[in-house]
């Protein structure tokens, strides 16, 4: 889990916009399986090795609320 992120699985619908942003940004293609974030159904929300220390490009594009930026960090 990243301190600076906060998760809501349930609220999680699995649409791979936080994946697709994510590895368009870090590898350059839309490959939701080199993503640095994991979406496991049933809905497990987790974050690989790789993903970048202050990054919160995946809550800007979480329109479900699933992944939101914590206030104050």
């Amino acid at each position: 889990m990243k301190k600076n992120i906060e998760t809501a699985p349930e609220k999680c619908t699995e649409c791979m916009c936080c994946q697709l942003i994510c590895s368009l940004t870090y590898t350059g293609a839309f490959n939701p399986e080199r993503a640095r974030i994991v979406i496991d159904p049933p809905r497990e929300i987790t974050f690989t090795d790789e993903c970048v220390s202050g990054c919160t490009l995946c809550t800007q594009y979480c329109v479900y609320g699933a992944i939101t930026k914590k206030s104050g960090v």
